[in-house]
């Protein structure tokens, strides 16, 4: 089989993909390896987007300030791909280049493409240390969890203080489940700010229009920051304050004990330091663009809060019973050629562009710009693959 363009995965970037090239009349084929939207189906029964309305625009209408739930994501990703070329089922196993273009092989058997968008996502297969293997509880990741009636009775370990991690603490809690948490530097939006949710000013401030260029890479390497629906921006601090036990980062196990290290102070600091960053953003953008904006509210002057500092974790002392890792995400890209990919098994690109002709990436963290890995800024740089495809195509 031959195609212009193929476009490998049918979730929002490889839907994005699609609709570009429709646009400009390029014939192209989506495969999906499973079902549209797979890895949205795989969250949690609560989970909603951390991104609201206004920055989801491809998924259609909604409430300007609405965090969608899962089913709903689903069903109108499902929409989008109704009236695409996808077909679903059929698995990409391999990537050969050609002299006169690209060989997917697949579970249907190769296809040859002159042009080919690998949409596959970079964040789909849980990380779970080796070490977990050995321990002696249930223990689940982002894609297997539900909700806490799938766990049993006992205390639950969260390992990772993400966005995925801090939704599942709070689905835990609210079902009543005593619930410990191992920390990780990640950022806090403080929201509300000056009268605005904090996402809304960042959006108009340029925040997620930032080039890699423009921000350090040890902090580009950092999960996105906490914005947890339903309800004001999430501070590890007065969770803590509340009742919610915080660890440091979990580095090793033995004997029905967990090793723990000493950097949760250190975690919740990396939090605050990019709460700040954000604050003086915002401040920035409301006096250079002349937004009538009120007065930031003073901050909470308590900033003291409990913290375990343990260098081991005895699971059965604890009553520890089940583990959540949600420890972050890699993408599934080892089928394509290792020459492609960082010693991290990323795929080399620039912009999105391949060292190899034609083939391009989209929906990677940070590929143009910090919105790329998410559906506000899909569209935009699908509509700028879809062009180099086009003058790809042109050329041949």
């Amino acid at each position: 089989m031959s195609v212009d363009c193929v476009v490998v995965g049918a979730g929002p970037a490889g839907l994005a993909a699609s609709a570009a090239l429709t646009a400009r009349g390029i014939e192209h084929e989506v495969l999906e390896r499973s079902r549209v939207g797979e890895s949205w189906r795989s969250r949690w029964d609560s989970f909603r987007l951390n991104t609201p309305g206004f920055l989801n625009p491809m998924l259609g209408p909604a409430p300007e300030h609405e965090y969608t739930p899962r089913d709903e994501v689903v069903r109108r990703l499902e929409s989008l791909a109704s009236s695409g070329p996808v077909r679903t089922g059929v698995a990409v196993t391999a990537l050969v280049p050609r002299l006169d273009g690209l060989t997917l092989e697949t579970s249907a058997g190769p296809v040859h493409a002159r042009a080919v968008v690998v949409a596959t996502g970079a964040e789909n297969v849980p990380r779970v240390p080796a070490f977990a293997a050995d321990l002696p509880v249930v223990q689940q990741t982002t894609t297997t969890y539900r909700s806490p009636d799938g766990l049993p009775a006992g205390t639950v370990l969260v390992v990772g203080s993400g966005q995925s991690g801090v939704q599942v603490v709070r689905d835990l809690m609210a079902a009543g489940r005593r619930v410990l948490l191992a920390t990780s530097p990640v950022g806090r939006l403080p929201s509300p700010y000056r009268g605005r949710p904090m996402i809304a000013w960042l959006a108009a401030a340029g925040f997620f229009d930032q080039r890699p260029a423009d921000v350090p890479e040890e902090l580009r390497r950092l999960p996105n920051p906490l914005v947890v629906p339903g309800g004001p921006g999430p501070d590890l601090r007065r969770m803590a304050r509340e009742g919610l036990p915080l660890l440091g980062r979990v580095t090793g196990a033995g004997g029905g004990r967990l090793q723990v290290d000493d950097s949760v102070r250190a975690n919740i600091a990396a939090g605050e330091a990019f709460a700040e960053r954000a604050r003086t953003l915002v401040d920035g953008a409301i006096d250079r663009l002349g937004l009538d904006a009120p007065s930031a509210d003073a901050e909470d002057a308590d900033t003291s809060y409990p913290v375990r500092e343990d260098a081991e974790l005895d699971l059965r002392d604890e009553d520890v019973t089940s583990i959540v890792w949600c420890a972050g995400m890699r993408g599934s890209h080892g089928w394509l050629p290792a020459e492609l990919l960082d010693d991290r098994g990323v795929p080399r690109h620039v912009d999105g562009s391949a060292d190899l002709p034609g083939l391009w990436f989209l929906g990677l963290r940070w590929m143009r710009r910090r919105g790329s890995s998410n559906f506000e800024g899909m569209p935009t740089d699908a509509g700028a693959v879809a062009d180099a495809v086009l003058t790809h195509l042109s050329a041949r």
